[in-house]
């Protein structure tokens, strides 16, 4: 009896394995969680989302939008088919009065047609079927899943989401960016002091060159409007730090000399840590005998150990 019973049971799991390995399951593509703009190799992602086409800035509005085409297999990899442009100038391109400020519903993402048999150069390339939808017409961009820096779109439900988590947040800025920024109310330079607090009272799009600007406000009730890719400063010097990290780093490194890095201003005896906060990487470190040299465009500086003992 056991053994007919352990038959059984070992039947039973081999035609479960096969009908496993038979039945292929559809590929689920995870929903778009709003919390990115561009989506890379995710690009599937994008299907059912709405687009805002962001303006130009004023001398690239005469060249127009480059992508925008009508039928994506006609692609020729040049995109200078004018028959198959959508809404074309002399520039090969669309133009920039018909489309800019548009909406956009993604109704289908499409592989480029070459890319079955040319991954290599082709497997990197989509077409975002879209609807404008005032007009209600179709047509194609083109996509490529590294051009980040050439996405001309935002996504409606990332800025719905980044507005309503940036609301209410407090951020201390560079010196260097609130010299360059205006009071909202008079258009003249603002008058502020190096690591007062502003808050976040909204995320607008910057209609001169259709980029998001975080809306900060200081205590005073003066405002103010800087670039919202401050945020993620990459690899290059921070410019824009929340309370809380502001407030770490005065505890850290006391308050003239967290002051002195939103200034980018160093002085002998700052630590390794805060002069990259002030000047960023050298770019260039060469050591000699018990001192390292760290070479800047702006001068040059010498360590012994953690600490700076020289700048020339």
């Amino acid at each position: 009896m056991k053994k007919i019973f352990l038959v059984l049971l070992i039947s039973l799991f081999t035609s479960t394995s096969f009908a496993q390995k038979d039945n292929k399951q559809p590929i689920t593509i995870p929903p778009y969680d709003s919390t990115a703009n561009f989506l890379g190799k995710n690009v599937e992602q994008y299907t059912g989302q709405e687009l805002y086409l962001k303006g130009l800035e004023k001398s690239s509005q005469s060249y127009g939008y480059t992508g925008f085409i009508l039928k994506y297999k006609k692609d020729d990899d040049l995109l200078n088919d004018e028959k198959n442009i959508y809404k074309p100038n002399n520039n090969y391109n669309s133009r920039y009065e018909d489309l800019a400020d548009k909406y956009f519903q993604v109704l289908e993402v499409l592989s480029h047609p070459k890319a079955k048999k040319n991954a290599e150069n082709y497997g990197d390339d989509y077409y975002l079927k879209l609807q404008e939808k005032s007009s209600g017409d179709i047509l194609y961009y083109k996509y490529n899943v590294e051009s980040e820096f050439t996405f001309p779109f935002i996504v409606t439900g990332f800025f719905i989401k980044e507005k309503q988590a940036l609301n209410g947040r407090e951020y201390v800025i560079s010196d260097d960016i609130l010299r360059m920024s205006r009071d909202l109310a008079t258009g003249k330079a603002l008058v502020f002091t190096t690591g007062q607090t502003w808050k976040c009272v909204d995320l607008t799009i910057d209609h001169t060159n259709g980029e998001l600007s975080l809306l900060l406000q200081s205590k005073g009730g003066i405002k103010t409007a800087v670039p919202y890719s401050l945020l993620d400063n990459g690899e290059g010097i921070k410019k824009i730090y929340t309370a809380a990290e502001a407030s770490a780093l005065t505890k850290k490194y006391n308050q003239n000399n967290f002051r002195r890095i939103l200034q980018n201003k160093i002085r002998i005896g700052m630590t390794k840590e805060m002069t990259r906060l002030a000047w960023g990487e050298p770019t260039e470190i060469s050591e000699t005998g018990k001192t390292e040299q760290w070479i800047y465009p702006a001068g040059i500086l010498d360590f012994r150990g953690d600490k700076i003992i020289s700048a020339k």
